[in-house]
């Protein structure tokens, strides 16, 4: 019975993680299917939505990745401010070195430019939710369970609008046609890392250094997706003057600022 016990406690931040990612799915499926029956004037206003999701995740994740930096920024620390600081910065440029070469690998191996750009923000999308993941298992850790089950609704719904921007670049490609699979397979690469960062957390294995790593990839990653989400909304919108183009942006920007609120004030 004690054995059972033990299990089920080290299972919970794993299931939370689950619930909490899962929800990636419903954007994405909805996004898809509408996709569909929609004018290039519409997609590119959803495009600017999703790109507003992901400008909104990028400015949460460089302050998550500074934060830590920032403050060893004193005399008393300064060789661990110097080893963060070059850490995260060999970090960033890396990711969009990595990201760039992966990109053009996809593009010889016949993925399409679309197909290349919904993997990317996936991808991008994955590691930030790594994150999430800490946060839930930290309250579990502090012995706020109602806190972590918050963080676990919270999550879910804001992480439904993360699946527009999966979809996002596909928007503008009428010749992609990804099955359901494959957009079922993106949205499990977002939303399920918060399962392995609930895990890491919960087993005392993350430090704040990793952390602030961890967010700096994922900061390089969502630019680099948010770019390629954007330039097609802008293309399809009329450039930089449209009108249409920043008040959908910054739509994008609010949904992900509303949905993320929702954590905040349930655990205040």
């Amino acid at each position: 019975m004690e054995v059972e016990s033990i299990s089920m406690e080290h299972l919970l931040p794993l299931w939370y993680g689950f619930l909490a990612g899962i929800t990636v799915l419903i954007g994405a499926w909805v996004m898809y299917k509408a996709r569909e029956r929609m004018s290039p004037q519409r997609m590119g206003v959803l495009q600017a939505v999703a790109g507003g999701v992901l400008a909104y995740l990028a400015l949460e994740t460089g302050h998550a990745a500074a934060e830590h930096v920032e403050k060893l920024a004193r005399p008393d620390t300064l060789l661990d401010f110097l080893v963060s600081s070059l850490v995260t910065t060999v970090a960033f440029i890396a990711t969009f070195i990595l990201l760039a070469k992966a990109e053009r690998m996809g593009h010889k191996a016949g993925l399409s430019p679309s197909l290349a750009s919904a993997l990317i923000v996936a991808l991008a999308l994955g590691i930030h939710n790594v994150g999430e993941g800490f946060a839930i298992a930290a309250s579990l850790l502090a012995g706020a369970v109602a806190s972590a089950v918050l963080f676990t609704v919270g999550f879910a719904v804001h992480n439904a609008t993360e699946g527009f921007a999966i979809v996002g670049p596909l928007l503008g490609d009428r010749n992609a046609k990804p099955s359901l699979a494959y957009i079922t397979g993106l949205s499990l690469l977002a939303g399920l890392p918060v399962i392995p960062g609930a895990a890491i957390y919960y087993t005392g294995l993350g430090n704040e250094l990793f952390i602030s790593t961890l967010n700096t990839i994922a900061n390089a990653s969502i630019v680099y997706a948010l770019l390629h989400v954007n330039l097609g909304a802008l293309s399809r919108l009329g450039g930089l003057t449209s009108y249409k183009f920043w008040t959908s942006l910054v739509a994008g920007v609010a949904l992900a600022f509303s949905t993320e609120s929702i954590v905040l004030f349930a655990v205040a």
